[in-house]
């Protein structure tokens, strides 16, 4: 029987499988957003879990990003808090993780979505996109040149590695400040010195970073557990089946996730040839590599 978990929670919830094949589809929230802006989207990531008995997961739903003219502080699997300079402007936070993992600590992931950073503002920046390979966050500082002025923006994370903080380099009447880099499982915090208002990391498997000034947060990353099988997943700027079936480019609202049972006619998962904790290239890129090609050619044709 199907699942579909949509409950906004403060810890990982459990769930049980009877043993088979199981389809994990999950949607990344969407980070902060001031209006109606077409931005800051969640990812999209699917896989096979094989139970070979009646095992025990654990679910975590993240819910977009807020936004407003004060600091809203944030935890372990969410977006960084936005931060607010001197003129009080509105701004966002980060969108929160969505992810299904063997333990409550969420310590052994099998699957994640990113989620998109927050905005920040007087001038409306988005954040990043959720991905494998998150988007940058949007914006640039003013009265400063261009080439220090786009520092300020959140750095979107990687399956690999968390999004670096914006720099804000400050001038003669503010002084310079760094925004945080997002972490494992929680988006960086923005940070202002100036006038402006900042947006949060998205929340990921890696958070994206902050955004510094007036900058959006760059969005979190998706990953995958060598332990599923046909594995896709898609950045918020891709094209994918919404929840309802609809197709949507990149996710919008709050992390979704459906859980159905599975017997596909082909099954496989990439085969790690080296030691992943060496840095080292592997056959399990690569095919990540060749699954987003894939899909990004048969998805307008109407195929999934």
């Amino acid at each position: 029987m199907s699942k579909t978990f949509t409950q906004i929670s403060d810890d990982p919830k459990p769930f049980t499988l009877e043993n088979g094949k199981w389809l994990f589809r999950i949607w990344g929230a969407q980070g902060g957003i001031l209006t109606n802006q077409d931005c800051c989207k969640g990812a999209y990531s699917e896989g096979i879990f094989i139970a070979e008995t009646s095992v025990t997961l654990y679910y975590f739903v993240g819910s977009k990003g807020s936004c407003s003219t004060s600091k809203l502080l944030t935890t372990k699997f969410q977006g960084g808090s936005n931060a607010i300079g001197s003129k009080y402007w509105k701004s966002c936070t980060g969108g929160s993780a969505t992810f299904i993992s063997r333990d409550k600590e969420a310590t052994k992931l099998l699957l994640i979505s990113g989620a998109g950073g927050g905005m920040g503002s007087p001038s409306t920046f988005y954040g990043g996109i959720g991905g494998p390979f998150a988007g940058d966050g949007h914006g640039q500082a003013s009265m400063i040149e261009v080439s220090k002025a786009i520092l300020s923006r959140g750095k979107g994370a990687t399956y690999s590695r968390p999004g670096d903080g914006g720099y804000y380099a400050g001038t003669n009447t503010y002084s310079a400040c760094n925004a945080t880099t997002g972490n494992f499982l929680k988006g960086g915090d923005a940070k202002s010195s100036a006038a402006g208002s900042s947006g949060g990391g998205g929340s990921g498997y890696y958070g994206g970073g902050g955004g510094a000034d007036i900058a959006g947060g760059g969005g979190g990353s998706s990953y995958a557990s060598p332990d599923l099988y046909n594995v896709i997943l898609l950045g918020g700027d891709r094209p994918f089946k919404s929840p309802s079936g609809s197709i949507e480019t990149g996710h919008t609202g709050d992390g979704y996730i459906i859980i159905e049972p599975t017997n596909p006619f082909t099954i496989d998962r990439p085969k790690v040839i080296c030691d992943v904790s060496k840095y080292c290239y592997c056959h399990f890129n690569f095919a990540y590599y060749i699954v987003f090609t894939f899909i990004d050619k048969i998805i307008p044709l109407g195929l999934f």
